[in-house]
């Protein structure tokens, strides 16, 4: 009697700790079960809800915002009707993309993310190698878009120079020299600010809508218009391919671009109060709206381009500037470019943010050299400090090959897209063979896709394997080593780089985060 009445004190004394360390993070028990089942101890601050991290999402990938400034493939390979078709077709395919990825977030809502959840429901026997390399893939991809984001605020800077200073030259150091400000103020931004960040989101979601409508307003009162049939059926093969069919596919480009990245909500699921039951909500919720939004742009863009060839010539490089020139005064003009500027910059606060805590989680699990120092976390902040600078210093080093080579830039940056439909393809793969083969092993979610699940989820894989495809195409024919697209090669080199660490290191340190949840402990005892 007495033991029993010991045991029963020191399950009490451990259940206050739990609930005064849950206050101290802000979690709700539920959170505390979750992190419990996946074996993992609370670190980081849950200041975020579901309605500021909708607006967080929404900031981070900037969807309308980077729309405008992505058509250019579209234009060259299939024309106005690309940029709208692509769009419509790959929304309809991400569809079960998103609500397969909203029911692993809601079963573990983990920074991981992707990798993670490779690693819960892939077969047993291959889950340690497919969600380390599902982990670098997802390391490569939020590392590379980072460096893509602060760049193209970059260009847009030297684009505002030359609109107002036709004689300016645009000089690829001075790009190079924007991006690492740029960056340092990213990186100051979530250290020293990081109790900010959830509290400004909203303020500048409203203005994300507000600036939104004052760049269509302009264009559509005052834009050269062409005729409805040259936007809906005006196909163009600038690029030079053996036909116009195969110049739409390759134009889709954009249209699978602007899909990607809402899963920005997943990567943050540990800092958001009741991340299961929130994180899906914010990740369909936010997919509806940026589509919402960027259809529109599309659409407002492919009336207002008189001349696509002309466009594409525009000096900044970008045909949505030349839209913009020619629907209002040069004044007006630099308002909408700054304000959409500031907008930008204070995505890529948001997404440096994302990235950072995907790199802590993987490194958590021991996953990339160095991992001890890169997943530590800030006492006094409650952040992943050493991620945050880690992050930081590759956008550096990346911008750096700018200056070299800007073909080189563009294909690190634009392995972004193919590495996170990669992780997309596998995690939902994985999803799905768990819940063909061994669905008594699911684990419970509020966000459950139940009959209907392995039919969206085999429509999804074919989504993310069908997008991965064409990114991987150039945009032009005939191929030259200035138009060829080095993602692939880059690709497989980091895969390559990533199965030798494997071999020599990664393997006695890495064992996946599955040994550490607790339903499934006894598949590796």
């Amino acid at each position: 009697m007495v033991m029993s009445s010991t045991s029963g004190n020191r399950d009490r004394d451990h259940e206050n700790g739990m609930d005064e360390l849950d206050e101290l993070h802000k979690s709700t028990r539920e959170d505390a079960r979750n992190m419990r089942r996946m074996g993992r101890s609370q670190e980081l601050v849950r200041h975020f809800r579901s309605w500021s991290m909708v607006s967080f999402v929404a900031i981070a990938t900037s969807a309308w915002e980077l729309c405008m400034f992505g058509i250019t493939p579209a234009l060259i390979d299939g024309g106005r009707p690309v940029m709208i078709y692509a769009f419509l077709w790959n929304f309809v395919g991400f569809i079960p993309v998103y609500l397969s990825m909203a029911e692993m977030a809601s079963i573990a809502p983990i920074a991981g993310a992707q990798y993670h959840w490779v690693s819960e429901f892939a077969p047993d026997r291959y889950q340690k190698l497919l969600s380390y390399l599902t982990g670098w893939t997802s390391t490569l991809a939020w590392q590379a878009g980072n460096a893509q984001g602060l760049f193209l605020v970059g260009t847009l800077i030297q684009g505002i120079i030359t609109i107002n200073n036709v004689n300016y030259t645009a000089a690829y150091w001075h790009g190079t020299l924007l991006v690492m400000a740029i960056t340092l103020l990213a990186l100051f931004a979530n250290v020293y600010g990081a109790r900010l960040l959830p509290h400004w989101q909203n303020i500048v979601f409203v203005v994300h809508v507000l600036a939104y409508f004052a760049f269509l307003a302009p264009v559509w009162v005052n834009a050269p218009r062409v005729e409805s049939s040259r936007v809906w059926s005006g196909f163009e093969n600038s690029g030079g391919w053996p036909s116009v069919s195969l110049a739409i596919l390759i134009g889709q480009m954009p249209g699978i671009t602007s899909q990607v990245g809402i899963d920005t909500a997943a990567h943050m699921s540990e800092e958001v109060r009741d991340a299961a039951k929130n994180i899906p909500k914010v990740m369909l919720i936010t997919f509806a709206i940026n589509a919402s939004l960027t259809l529109l742009t599309l659409i407002t863009l492919a009336y207002h381009i008189p001349d696509a060839g002309e466009a594409l010539l525009d000096p900044t490089t970008y045909p949505a500037i030349y839209v913009l020139r020619n629907s209002m005064t040069l004044p007006w003009l630099n308002v909408i470019l700054v304000v959409i500027l500031v907008l930008l910059m204070f995505g890529n606060l948001s997404y440096l943010a994302a990235v950072s805590r995907d790199l802590f989680a993987f490194a958590r699990d021991q996953g990339l050299p160095f991992s001890s120092w890169i997943a530590r976390v800030d006492r006094d902040r409650s952040i992943p400090k050493n991620a945050c600078i880690l992050s930081a210093s590759v956008s550096v080093l990346l911008s750096l090959t700018y200056i070299g080579s800007p073909v080189a830039f563009y294909a690190i940056i634009s392995l972004c897209i193919v590495a996170l439909l990669q992780c997309y393809c596998l995690s939902i793969g994985c999803m799905l063979y768990r819940r063909i083969y061994h669905p008594e092993t699911l684990p419970y979610a509020h966000f459950s896709l139940g009959k209907y699940g392995v039919p969206i989820n085999a429509i999804a894989v074919v989504t993310s394997a069908w997008g991965f495809f064409w990114c991987f195409w150039p945009q032009a024919y005939p191929v030259t080593a200035a138009g060829f697209n080095w993602s692939s090669p880059i690709f497989v080199s980091v895969l390559l780089i990533a199965m030798v660490y494997y071999v020599f290191r990664g393997r006695h340190k890495y064992h996946g985060p599955v040994v550490l949840v607790e339903d499934r402990k006894s598949h590796y005892s």
